[in-house]
C-alpha cells in the first residue's frame, strides 16, 4: 500500500521502502546544521519518491528557526535540496510538487 515516511529520519535501512510505494518527506531538519547524516541520506533516495513537507508549527528551517512554521519555509527545505543534489531549484520544486500530486491521486483511489 505504501505511505510517506513523515520528517524522515535519515535512516538508510528505510531506503528500501520506496519499492513498497513509500515516499520520504523532507522538511526543515535538513537545514539545521547537525543534520549530517540526513544531508548524506538525501542522494540515495530515489527522486521519484521525494516530497517536501512543513511539520507546520514544528521544525522550521534555517533562517527561521524558533518561529513558528509555515508552508512557506518549504522554499527553504527546497533551495537546500537543490544544493545538496546540484540540481537547479526549479527541477527540485516541480519534482516535488508532481512526487506530491502522485502521491495523493494514489491514495485518494484507495479512501
Amino acid at each position: 500500500m505504501g505511505g510517506v515516511l513523515h520528517c524522515f529520519n535519515a535512516s538508510e535501512h528505510l531506503l528500501p521502502l520506496a519499492k513498497h510505494n513509500f515516499y520520504f518527506g523532507i522538511g526543515g531538519v535538513l537545514t539545521f546544521k547537525n543534520a549530517r547524516k540526513l544531508v548524506e541520506v538525501l542522494p540515495k533516495i530515489p527522486l521519484e519518491k521525494l516530497i517536501l513537507e512543513t511539520d507546520c508549527p514544528y521544525l522550521t528551517p534555517h533562517p527561521h528557526r524558533g518561529k513558528r512554521n509555515e508552508p512557506y519555509y518549504t522554499t527553504f527545505v527546497a533551495e537546500k535540496v537543490a544544493e545538496l543534489l546540484d540540481m537547479p531549484l526549479e527541477k527540485v520544486e516541480k519534482l516535488t510538487v508532481d512526487n506530491t500530486i502522485t502521491l495523493f491521486k494514489q491514495f485518494s483511489k484507495i479512501i
